[in-house]
């Protein structure tokens, strides 16, 4: 059994309490541990991103621009993000590059997506998108 540490608790700040439900739940059962590496995204900070692999050295992460085009990491309306991105916890840290991270992710998003059926609480894993493939992102339906 699992639980979030510090990092993720911040990071679920401002997190839609649907979603944070499905996560809270998530972590306690899941078949490995995960870490809540981004939650709640201002627009500055999503214009970065989008800038990466275009502007910027890197790949392109996000089809999102941060103002005409708003990445669910943003805050809507209702006063909340709608998007959180995790990582697996093993070997003593938060894998993102490791060979076993992608598998790992596969593993805890079948979980969360069970989970999320269980509440009633839609969600959708960015590991089923085609473009941008992204399989650290969950976010509302």
């Amino acid at each position: 059994m699992y639980k979030f540490g510090k990092r993720s608790l911040d990071n679920l700040v401002g997190v839609h309490p649907n979603l944070v439900k499905v996560m809270t739940e998530a972590i306690k059962t899941s078949p490995v541990d995960f870490t809540i590496t981004e939650g709640v995204r201002t627009a500055k900070e999503q214009q970065a991103l989008y800038a990466q692999g275009r502007t910027k050295k890197g790949p392109i992460v996000t089809n999102r621009n941060g103002t005409t085009n708003k990445s669910n990491h943003q805050t809507k309306s209702d006063g909340y993000g709608h998007a959180v991105d995790l990582y697996p916890f093993f070997e003593g840290s938060v894998q993102v590059q490791h060979k076993d991270t992608i598998a790992r992710l596969k593993q805890i998003a079948k979980h969360i997506k069970d989970v999320a059926k269980k509440l009633g609480i839609g969600i959708t894993w960015g590991g089923d998108w085609k473009s941008p493939y992204d399989p650290p992102h969950f976010e509302l339906k």
